[in-house]
Parts: C-alpha cells; structure tokens; sequence
C-alpha cells in the first residue's frame, strides 16, 4: 500500500507491524491535515486443506501460512483502526467512517480456514467497533464480496474457476467496480453501520 499520490518518506506500508501502522497513518494524517475515512481492503490468500493425507503421510497447513493471514487480513485492520480512531477522537471532531473488506468465505470454502477465520473475525470487528465507537460519530460497515475479479482470482485454474462461477445464480464473476458502488452506499448513506453488505451474485457456495 502507498501513500496518497505517493508522498512523503514513508511510501509502503505492512499492515501486520504495529510500528509500520503508526508511523504511517501519522504521517499521512500530517499531510492532510487529519483523516477520517479508511477502508480496510488490504488481504492475502494461503490456501491449503489444514491437513491433507498423500500415500501415507499427512500433509499439514504450516503454521506459519496460518499467522500471515491472520496477521494481514485481521491485526492490519485492527491496527489501521485503531490509529485512525485514535487520532479522530484526540482532535474531537466527532466524525469518521471505517469499511471493512471482507468475504463470503466466512460461510466455508475448502482451503481456507486460514481466510475464512481472518474474515469471520473482521465482521465481528465491525459490528462492535460500530457499537464501540458510535458514541463519537464514527460509523462502521463492511464489505462482503463474492468471487471477484481481481489479480488473486486471476490466479485461480479455469477449471476451479469454472467450478466456483456454477454456484453463483447470477452466472458470472463480480468485477471491482461493483464492490466500488458497495462501498459508495456505505460512504453515502449516514444512517448505516454495524453491517455488511454481500456481493455475491446471489452466491451459495
């Protein structure tokens, strides 16, 4: 992730590290004379079954490929929060927005225990900080796509791909634009918080 228009000294950002977070949403903050939007969209896929048998050895999902999902898709949101929220409320302008980005994989997908978990964790985190922070103005809504079309569904084998889009009664992949009008409505409409909307195409897998 880099900063607006690419300013400043501090051009990237690891939203895992606490020291990264702060320093960055401080400098941007800086810049723009306060911030008080975030959209937490940052996530990256590990996927492998938590345990897999091969010809008679048990093939597990390291450990590590666990942490760096959660660390990325889960603590980065927590920490981008957290910095924002806490720069809003020191400057007392009872105003403020955060969406979260997250997936219909917190209803199950093969593989992705890691991913699934990471989401599922951050819609608990936006229907509480909805509660937590209303007090201050700051509303709280998320984001819950679909099969995307995206550079890490790029990735994905026609025939899985092929396999996914079956499942989805509208028969076809979502594109980023329509996650775009998602997150306008949630930036538009000040009466809503503490909810995610779904994406999906109507998706049931």
């Amino acid at each position: 992730m880099r900063s607006p228009a690419g300013t400043g000294p501090h051009s990237k950002l690891d939203v895992s590290q606490e020291g990264s977070v702060r320093e960055f949403v401080g400098e941007v903050s800086e810049q723009m004379g306060g911030v008080n939007t975030l959209v937490n969209n940052a996530g990256i896929l590990c996927d492998r079954l938590r345990a897999k048998g091969e010809t008679g050895w048990v093939k597990r999902l390291p450990t590590l490929q666990w942490q760096q999902v959660i660390d990325v898709n889960l603590t980065g949101p927590y920490l981008m929060a957290r910095e924002m929220v806490a720069r809003i409320i020191k400057r007392g302008t009872k105003e403020g927005l955060i969406v979260n980005i997250s997936s219909i994989s917190i209803a199950g997908n093969p593989g992705q225990s890691n991913y699934g978990a990471s989401k599922a964790g951050l819609d608990a985190c936006t229907r509480t900080w909805a509660l937590e922070l209303a007090p201050y103005n700051i509303r709280v809504g998320g984001s819950a796509p679909g099969l995307i079309d995206t550079p890490m569904v790029r990735h994905i084998s026609e025939e899985a791909k092929a396999n996914l889009i079956a499942g989805i009664p509208l028969g076809r992949v979502g594109t980023t634009y329509e996650i775009w009008l998602a997150v306008r409505f949630i930036i538009e409409c000040d009466f809503f918080t503490g909810r995610v909307i779904g994406v999906d195409g109507g998706s049931t897998f």
